[in-house]
């Protein structure tokens, strides 16, 4: 079986049309004809019917298996292509969550230029939901994101490298300071400044506040930790922080949060569970996992 003719299979129940598809591939029809009469030789079945007073290709049960599976064959296979070609060209492709990559990225950066690696890589910058997105397309090889634990794809292959934890960020002279134990409950009745969707904060903020059937004063969201942590240091709000989230300050008072149950949360390394870990691949890989001193077997 040539994977052309799923390509030609996959094409034809798209446009519904046997001179559409020979037009987009640019062969002549009885070429598709022929290649869905191959198909259905191998095996033995039919794969669609053409419908009577529509004309629309409808499929029987085994061409929708059929195009389930030529969809994912077909994807993995553009994967394949990309890899190789990367591999060609010595590139790899690597997406950072922006408070990861904040906290980090120096120190990812030093032995990817001690290893002269520095023009192999090309690292780009977005949020946990895009990069899941690009690496399951293709368009990333690597990504290291914040993830809550239990919303990974099965299609992707997982390193946790480091769970973290939330926690309240608040003036000295906060209100809330003057607790003997302060709760997230308590800390509820205040206006909140938070970190944007671009992070995993508002999503898990949100979470907590719905344990305790309470609706949060969110008084402003921002992708900037500096700005958040500066109108936290005013008295004018509380904030919502995690490990990574914004680097540790003297003048800021820290307070865990342990009356409701956080999300399991890990920043992860994450590629195609079909990528093999191999060449320039694996050397990032080690970079990484070493960095955050996770032991590589």
């Amino acid at each position: 079986m040539n994977i052309k003719d799923l390509y030609y299979f996959q094409r034809l129940i798209s446009t519904q049309s046997y001179t559409q598809t020979a037009a987009d591939f640019h062969v002549s029809q009885p070429t598709i004809s022929q290649a869905i009469k191959r198909l259905e030789r191998h095996f033995q079945t039919t794969l669609f019917f053409r419908q009577a007073k529509t004309k629309a290709l409808v499929l029987t049960p085994s061409g929708q298996q059929l195009l389930l599976a030529a969809n994912d064959i077909i994807a993995n296979w553009q994967h394949v292509n990309e890899s190789i070609g990367h591999l060609r060209q010595h590139t790899l492709r690597l997406g950072v969550e922006p408070s990861v990559g904040e906290r980090y990225l120096p120190a990812l950066t030093q032995p990817i230029v001690e290893q002269d690696l520095l023009k192999s890589i090309h690292t780009v910058e977005m949020g946990a939901n895009q990069l899941v997105k690009q690496v399951l397309g293709g368009q990333l090889d690597l990504a290291i994101s914040c993830n809550l634990d239990q919303t990974l794809d099965e299609r992707l292959a997982v390193t946790p490298l480091k769970p973290f934890h939330f926690k309240i960020l608040c003036s000295p002279e906060h209100a809330l300071t003057k607790l003997e134990k302060p709760t997230f409950k308590d800390a509820l009745q205040y206006p909140f400044v938070i970190l944007n969707a671009t992070y995993l904060n508002k999503l898990v903020f949100h979470q907590l506040a719905e344990q305790l059937s309470i609706e949060p004063q969110v008084m402003f969201e921002s992708d900037n930790s500096t700005l958040i942590s500066g109108l936290v240091r005013e008295n004018l709000a509380l904030g919502f922080i995690s490990d990574i989230g914004m680097a540790p300050t003297d003048d800021l008072v820290e307070i865990p949060i342990t009356d409701v149950q956080a999300p399991s949360v890990h920043i992860n390394l994450i590629r195609r569970a079909h990528q093999f870990p191999i060449g320039l691949f694996k050397q990032v890989m080690d970079i990484v996992e070493d960095t955050f001193n996770v032991k590589v077997n």
